[in-house]
């Protein structure tokens, strides 16, 4: 499948250079081309328009080394290393990492899905697999194809201010669902992620789900759940929901809540 997923992931690079949305929607997977939609409308941007707009170039497969490309059942990942060039740094300052191109069987066609870097740092035990064709690493979980195809995402309509939600889950493993149309799922880590329907003026319904994992015994285990409205991607934002454990309980396996956003102008 090496020459099918390239020529595959050519004409998605193609079409996404040439602004082609009838050749980007041909190549691409119809649950990406759903939660790319939903991606665009959620920071209150129209789509299509905006789908060609950005910084961020798809890289060329020249210069890249093919290293391996895996197959299991209706997913497939093919796999390369070289110094990958998304167009936003200078070339000089573009260092070697793993690119993995994902795609599903759509339809009993095969589309391309998205790709993703995986950076190896310093490790030079891995770097020297890579150079005598070692490819034990590939069974590695971010090479692999998924397990199971996700659920088809449905389309979510524009929503009345563009979120994010900001989790850090020390000791826990935290998912937060925000009006049935969002989801994120965090582990001993911190971050944040744009909430997918963003949110409405009154009614915003919230769910915490927690699952205690083994953490430093050092460490304190902490959970924290904030929510931020504007009324654009570019506006200013404001905190609308906050939820943080205190030292003294653990936070319960399951809580839900109801928000309103007060103060945020559209």
């Amino acid at each position: 499948m090496q020459r099918p997923f390239e020529g595959l992931y050519t004409a998605w690079r193609d079409a996404m250079t040439n602004a082609d949305l009838e050749a980007w929607k041909k190549v691409t997977a119809t649950s990406r081309r759903i939660e790319t939609r939903n991606r665009i409308v959620s920071q209150r941007l129209k789509y299509p328009e905006s789908l060609f707009i950005g910084p961020v170039q798809a890289p060329p497969l020249t210069g890249l080394t093919h290293v391996g490309t895996l197959v299991r059942g209706d997913a497939g990942t093919s796999v390369y290393f070289g110094r990958a060039d998304f167009g936003v740094s200078d070339p000089s300052e573009v260092t070697e990492n793993f690119v993995v191109f994902r795609f599903l069987r759509d339809g009993g066609l095969w589309k391309f899905d998205n790709l993703r870097v995986v950076k190896f740092g310093d490790d030079p035990e891995l770097l020297l697999k890579v150079r005598n064709g070692d490819l034990t690493f590939l069974e590695a979980p971010e090479f692999q194809p998924p397990a199971e195809i996700p659920p088809m995402p449905f389309e979510v309509s524009a929503p009345d201010y563009v979120a994010e939600v900001w989790i850090t889950a020390v000791g826990y493993e935290a998912t937060v669902k925000i009006n049935n149309t969002h989801a994120s799922t965090v582990a001993n880590d911190s971050g944040p992620d744009l909430v997918v329907g963003g949110l409405k003026t009154n009614g915003n319904r919230i769910e915490i789900s927690t699952k205690r994992i083994p953490v430093d015994a050092a460490t304190p285990r902490h959970l924290e759940v904030g929510i931020y409205a504007a009324g654009s991607a570019s506006g200013e934002a404001k905190r609308v929901y906050h939820y943080r454990s205190s030292a003294e309980a653990a936070p319960p396996e399951k809580m839900e809540a109801q928000f309103a956003v007060e103060g945020v102008p559209k």
